[in-house]
């Protein structure tokens, strides 16, 4: 055989090699460990479990995320579904789960995949970030620092890990779901990047209460995907640490409509946000404590409020009222801060509303 041609056939395997899901040889409750992801790897018409190996810490073990995989029986579109990058947010780990008690492989053209719990220390710890335990301890926003770094610290470890061995190939669009955090809540809401038609399109697939138009965060999940022209949007499913059946199935449906419109599966589409009547809006306006004190908060989630009505109430231990705050703009409550105690900077009342400047068309 010619020296090119065994080059050529030699770097082909290395290439096939790469790309194949790499297996430990581990174990975890009967789930094979993977170190890497291929879908195109896997048989077609079936449905895989798998503990994903993420970063080690510091007693030299490693984190690991669940994933699921349902290889369609037919080619098709890669889904991409993830819960928990902040690790108090958990309604999206049940709608996973039930995105795929509901798959029928035989009839799925494409792939789904579904990583329960990106954030396993967070989860663990009872907080929304990464806990990192060097030098006394400290925290990351585990959806400020996507893609990550190979050579990073444990958190941006993770999600290099993460992007580049379970996503990277796997997904052909993407949802990243979340809550509001701890003391906080949300309705059943969307960020989406409408500069992109396929993202404005998925968004309103979903029967969400609220959708901001949003020009994206940087270092999150789903601005990392948008980048790399992967289609993507933040699912914010309503309140943290909780499961709430109704925002739950309205998330399932949304998923299946997105399913049914990208070919994957059969059916009609169920309530979009049409049917929904979503107030879809371009900017947001925080309303913020001034002072620490017991809070009263004086509107409820998705309420309409003008601008100038009395929003909240801040009183001292003794029940004197030091703070009222009102509405900064015409609009809608997208959410409030429910925990009483409410310190200065902390948030009370979040508002969406339209602006109507040109340059906030596609969101501000």
């Amino acid at each position: 055989m010619h020296k090119v041609t065994i080059l050529a056939v030699l770097l082909t395997g290395m290439l096939n090699a790469q790309a194949a899901t790499v297996y430990t040889g581990d174990k975890i409750e009967g789930n094979p460990v993977i170190s890497k992801l291929d879908v195109d790897d896997l048989e077609a018409g079936k449905v895989y479990r798998f503990m994903f190996q993420g970063t080690s810490n510091g007693i030299g073990q490693h984190w690991y995320v669940p994933v699921m995989v349902a290889k369609g029986a037919q080619p098709g579109p890669k889904l991409g579904l993830q819960a928990a990058v902040h690790g108090d947010e958990l309604n999206g780990t049940r709608v996973i789960q039930q995105v795929f008690e509901k798959l029928d492989p035989a009839e799925l053209k494409g792939s789904v995949v579904g990583a329960v719990g990106a954030n396993p220390s967070g989860m663990l710890a009872n907080n929304r970030n990464w806990q990192l335990t060097n030098d006394g301890g400290d925290m990351v926003d585990f959806n400020r620092i996507w893609p990550g770094k190979e050579k990073g610290n444990a958190a941006e470890q993770q999600a290099w890990l993460l992007w580049n061995n379970l996503w990277a190939g796997n997904a052909t669009l993407f949802v990243d779901m979340h809550t509001q955090s701890r003391g906080t809540e949300y309705p059943l809401f969307i960020y989406a990047d409408y500069r992109n038609p396929q993202v404005k399109q998925m968004a309103e697939l979903f029967p969400a209460d609220q959708i901001k138009a949003d020009p994206g965060e940087k270092g999150s999940v789903e601005t990392t995907f948008v980048e790399n022209k992967i289609p993507a949007i933040t699912l914010e499913i309503g309140k943290p640490k909780l499961y709430q059946p109704e925002l739950i199935a309205r998330s399932l449906t949304g998923v299946r409509n997105l399913m049914v419109q990208q070919g994957m599966t059969a059916g009609t589409l169920g309530t979009t946000a049409k049917e929904q009547k979503t107030f879809i809006g371009n900017e947001m306006s925080s309303i913020r404590a001034e002072v620490g004190g017991f809070t009263e908060i004086l509107v409820k989630v998705g309420d309409s409020v003008v601008k100038g009505q009395k929003v909240a109430v801040q009183r001292n231990a003794f029940g004197d009222t030091i703070r009222e705050y009102t509405a900064t703009h015409d609009g809608r409550v997208l959410a409030i801060g429910n925990d009483p105690l409410r310190e200065p900077r902390a948030l009370l009342v979040r508002i969406l509303f339209n602006n109507p400047e040109p340059q906030c068309a596609d969101g501000c």
